[in-house]
């Protein structure tokens, strides 16, 4: 039997039907693209200004920009961090509006069967794979979910909501993954609709080298259509499997790929990244893909309990670029600190001192440091592509 689309996608597309297909009365905003793989989400663009409604699951606990009956709403532009205008608070507020209308066309997302096994890993048909995100950008999630599944992800429960959407049954995030079987067809059906331009494959939703990859090889295909039409990928990963896709990677005129490295200590990573490739692996990686003349970068988010001083003399000489950030969403975190003694790395003074400190180490390396989601000087033509590492609305 051949695999089937996600079933959320229809529920998506007929939610969000007379936002996609007409724009709205007295605006120049269009519908630029919708997913379904966080939550359920709508870009709407008005020539570079990008706006992203990202609708999750309702929860009077949680801050949002405004609520509906059934989902908490966050609206934030996709590049930046301004604030919304009165004009686009107006067009949010007719949004949710057509929102409003339609959400009861959704299924009881809270009626869901038991899991009946520990993990699922589910070959699906993929409606879409290139999705604009705004500035000749794109992303591009060749699996949804990730075997990975560090436990302080914040992803997990937005990615488990699309699940519950389909009542499909709970399962801890890394335990499920959706593997886009026909993603680089779909991809060489729908990519000639599209201008070349910068396109990111990063572990928000799903780690592109992420262990299922070695036998799927959905990102290496997906990888091989977008050389064929002359777009450039930025790929971050927590996966030292890269390294297999080198020479295809070399062939890009212009590609960037970075490594997550939280730490420098190993006992640290298999504290709180236990599925993930251990420390050396990724810095002997990041190695290797500098050596081969690509551009590099190294994300230290979140900021793990390390020695700063050493986690900079280790990655410094084979990066161009590093991205510093905090944890997020730490009561979820909490008792990973707890369990490795060493609560007081989860404290606002932690990640403050240790940022200090590795800032002023890789300026005195010579390598950048990035405080932005967009880091545009990585392509090398000022049109870097956006990474959004930081999850919405954070905060401490």
């Amino acid at each position: 039997m051949s695999p089937s689309p996600r079933p959320v996608e229809a529920l998506a597309a007929d939610l969000f039907a007379p936002l996609l297909r007409a724009q709205p009365e007295g605006s120049r905003w269009v519908a630029l693209s919708h997913d379904t793989e966080q939550g359920l989400n709508l870009t709407l663009a008005d020539g570079d200004r990008v706006l992203l409604f990202e609708f999750d699951a309702r929860d009077d606990a949680r801050e949002c920009w405004a609520r509906t009956r059934r989902f908490n709403v966050c609206v934030r532009p996709r590049f930046g961090s301004a604030e919304l205008t009165e004009a686009e608070r107006r067009l949010a507020s007719g949004v949710l509006a057509v929102v409003r209308q339609r959400e009861q066309r959704l299924p009881l997302w809270e009626e869901r069967s038991q899991a009946s096994r520990p993990s699922a890993v589910r070959e699906v048909s993929a409606s879409q794979v290139l999705i604009p995100e705004g500035r000749g950008q794109y992303y591009l999630n060749p699996y949804a979910g990730c075997m990975i599944g560090c436990p302080f992800c914040y992803v997990g429960d937005r990615a488990d909501f699309s699940r519950a959407l389909e009542g499909q049954p709970r399962l801890p995030w890394g335990r499920w993954v959706d593997v886009k079987v026909d993603a680089p067809e779909v991809l060489r059906r729908e990519i000639g609709r599209f201008a070349p331009g910068p396109v990111r494959l990063s572990p928000i939703l799903t780690d592109p080298y992420q262990p299922l990859e070695r036998t799927y090889r959905v990102t290496r295909r997906c990888l091989e259509v977008l050389l064929e039409h002359g777009f450039s990928p930025v790929i971050l990963t927590r996966g030292a499997r890269i390294v297999e896709d080198l020479p295809l990677l070399a062939r890009f005129p212009r590609a960037a790929v970075g490594l997550s490295i939280p730490t420098d200590d190993d006992r640290v990573r298999a504290r709180f990244e236990p599925g993930a490739d251990p420390i050396e692996e990724r810095l002997d990686a990041l190695a290797r893909l500098r050596a081969a003349g690509l551009r590099t970068f190294v994300a230290v988010q979140p900021m793990l309990p390390m020695d700063p001083a050493r986690l900079v003399a280790l990655t410094a000489p084979h990066a161009g670029v590093v991205r510093i950030d905090r944890m997020y969403e730490l009561a979820r975190a909490a008792e990973l600190y707890e369990a490795a003694g060493c609560p007081e790395a989860m404290t606002d003074a932690f990640f403050a001192e240790t940022g200090a400190a590795l800032r002023a180490g890789y300026a005195a390396a010579g390598v950048r440091v990035d405080d932005l989601d967009e880091m545009t000087p990585l392509l090398g033509d000022g049109r870097g592509a956006v990474l959004p590492w930081r999850p919405s609305g954070a905060g401490a």
